[in-house]
């Protein structure tokens, strides 16, 4: 199973709808139609109607949005958004719809989303991890400076963790390598 991006998460677009997120100040996400077999594979143990769990959208301030908008309207390539809008920043990548995506880092900000003015919330990450959505996770959204050494926030936990579907293709191929 190999899916794109947008068969991936297509079914948690931002366009889909917003309720109060479990954080004050914040929006997050609704779940839309199943689109594609990995979607409904990751929702299978999901009750019906359920919240989905960590898809919290960033506040990005205007300027940022609109940096965003841009960058999609005109299909910046990194380097280009870079000298566009004279960032230091150099990993700053808009994913593309019809493919898989690049390995997923710990940093929210390094990925666009494919056709949303915004960065990837942690729902979508773990969807493209391929964690299945009954999956919760704790802890902060993300840290900075000193306290990533002491506290491991939740895109870091994806961006550092093994892919499930990956580990238990591993381990049938271990199960048949032992037997």
């Amino acid at each position: 199973m190999n899916p794109s991006l947008e068969n991936a998460i297509s079914d948690l677009l931002q366009s889909k709808g917003q309720v109060d997120s479990e954080t004050p100040n914040f929006k997050a996400g609704v779940y839309g139609e199943i689109e594609s077999k990995y979607q409904k594979h990751l929702r299978k143990h999901k009750r019906q109607n359920s919240k989905v769990d960590s898809h919290r959208f960033a506040k990005h301030t205007d300027v940022v949005k609109n940096r965003f908008k841009i960058a999609l309207d005109e299909n910046l390539t990194s380097s280009s958004y870079r000298a566009r809008f004279k960032l230091k920043k150099s990993s700053t990548k808009i994913l593309e719809a019809n493919k898989p995506t690049p390995t997923i880092t710990t940093l929210p900000d390094d990925y666009i989303h494919y056709c949303e003015p915004r960065i990837m919330t942690v729902r979508e990450y773990a969807r493209i991890q391929s964690f299945p959505d009954s999956y919760q996770f704790k802890g902060k959204y993300t840290t900075g400076g000193k306290r990533r050494t002491e506290e491991v926030p939740r895109y870091s936990q994806i961006g550092n963790a093994i892919p499930p579907l990956f580990g238990e293709q591993a381990g049938l191929v271990l199960k048949q390598l032992i037997n």
